[in-house]
């Protein structure tokens, strides 16, 4: 459709008009304003309000992300985040090999799912669970089983009124499971109070706690609306946003590294030769220049949010020639832009680890605008730092761990996506592993 009808074009989703963007200069232009920074109505927004993520652009909605945003950057180079990862890395292929053994196939989905939950879990609130944990997979079925219970069709319900309708016994069994979640997440929250100290910070509850307390004491205007209530939706964001796209990048990781021996054979080179058998740091991420390379690869080839998160325009605005009336839903299809082969990626179907690394073989930290895994604009994924250091944690540690191991495909389904997903070109084939002793 872009190739017919330009970088710029409306697309129906039921009875409403979408504006699509395939362009990444038109998309930062366009984004990099207030103007399209909005959120529409629509039935997510309904369902999370007063949170980050959905939340339509005004006060409450800088205020809180203003709150996160540092929060995230702060725990992003936070030794405690190496500590859990390596933790949650070390039980997950522990777990792996006991209940399923070397040359065995092994479907590592559930495995990798609850081992980034648990990162997100002792994060935010500071519980470090067993996989067996009766609360730990309570948690796990309330985010990620019910919504496959559900099934694709919920998706039809952000843009389709019909099929809320029509669906609305489901409909009501979701926002019962949104309830859920917010009460377990909330009682976790309310119970830091109890015990909080302003000289200890021990997670984002923490943070937050702060953050308020900060506004409060000093007559901030943010702080009318860090209320509790407001605070707890940011952190449900934290768990919505963060647990699957991170989760799906890291299959992505795992099944690439599988299919190219030669890719996994020297990232564990690399490892070796500037961290050895140690436990990772943040500070290694300027050392391991092909692991994170090959990690911006995977984000550019198989992106997790093609379509990214809609925006609004706030009021009557232009992109490009185009005038876009007020209230109107935009799109950045960064899919497109990140594997469009015409401008700023060569050979863009084929997977090239190497591709963001310069003449010297260091690490580009200056990449190309097109560039946008993440996102774009006022409203970029506020978690890209975490994101970006629990990757690099996670696949170091990993890379270690089975260190005396050969990380093999059971059979080669190539490097499709999987088109019977719910989440249609995003999440890989369930392709099983092999950890096959060297």
């Amino acid at each position: 459709m872009s190739k017919k009808y330009g970088p710029v074009f409306t697309l129906y989703m039921g009875n409403t008009p979408q504006i699509m963007i395939t362009d990444s200069v038109i998309a930062r232009e366009a984004f990099n304003q207030n103007n399209f920074a909005g959120r529409p109505d629509g039935f997510s927004g309904k369902i999370f309000k007063n949170d980050i993520v959905f939340a339509d652009y005004g006060h409450h909605w800088e205020a809180l992300r203003r709150v996160a945003h540092a929060a995230v950057l702060k725990y992003s180079t936070n030794k405690q985040v190496v500590n859990v990862a390596v933790d949650c890395v070390d039980k997950t292929v522990e777990a792996m090999l006991e209940r399923e053994g070397p040359n065995k196939p092994i479907d590592p989905l559930n495995y990798t799912y609850l081992m980034f939950l648990n990162i997100l879990a002792n994060s935010v609130f500071g519980e470090n669970y067993n996989f067996d944990d009766p609360e730990f997979r309570q948690l796990k079925y309330m985010l990620k089983d019910s919504l496959e219970e559900l099934g694709p069709r919920m998706m039809l319900w952000e843009f389709s009124p019909i099929v809320r309708w029509i669906d609305q016994k489901y409909v009501r069994k979701y926002r019962e499971y949104i309830e859920n979640i917010r009460i377990f997440i909330g009682k976790k929250f309310k119970s830091h109070y109890r015990d909080y100290n302003p000289d200890i910070e021990r997670d984002f509850c923490d943070a937050l706690i702060a953050a308020k307390n900060d506004a409060i004491r000093d007559g901030k205007e943010s702080a009318d609306y860090l209320i509790d209530d407001n605070l707890l939706m940011s952190l449900m964001d934290l768990f919505f946003a963060g647990t699957d796209t991170t989760h799906f990048t890291f299959r992505w990781l795992l099944l690439v590294l599988a299919y190219y021996p030669a890719i996994q054979t020297r990232l564990r080179q690399e490892i070796l030769a500037e961290i050895g058998d140690r436990m990772p740091s943040h500070e290694d991420r300027h050392r391991c220049h092909y692991l994170m390379s090959y990690i911006s690869e995977t984000l550019r080839f198989r992106n997790v949010i093609p379509m990214g998160v809609y925006h609004k325009s706030v009021t009557t605005s232009r992109i490009g020639d185009y005038t876009i009336p007020e209230g109107m839903p935009v799109f950045v299809y960064q899919g497109f832009i990140l594997r469009d082969d015409n401008t700023n990626w060569p050979n863009a179907d084929q997977f090239i680890a190497e591709r963001f690394l310069d003449s010297d073989g260091h690490y580009m930290t200056t990449r190309s605008p097109a560039f946008i895994p993440f996102g774009v604009g006022r409203r970029v994924c506020l978690g890209e730092k975490l994101a970006i250091a629990d990757l690099f944690l996670v696949l170091v540690r990993f890379l270690q761990s089975t260190q005396n191991y050969t990380i093999c495909l059971d059979s080669h389904q190539g490097l499709d996506a999987d088109p019977i997903s719910a989440f249609d070109a995003i999440m890989p084939l369930k392709h099983t592993i092999i950890l096959k002793p060297n």
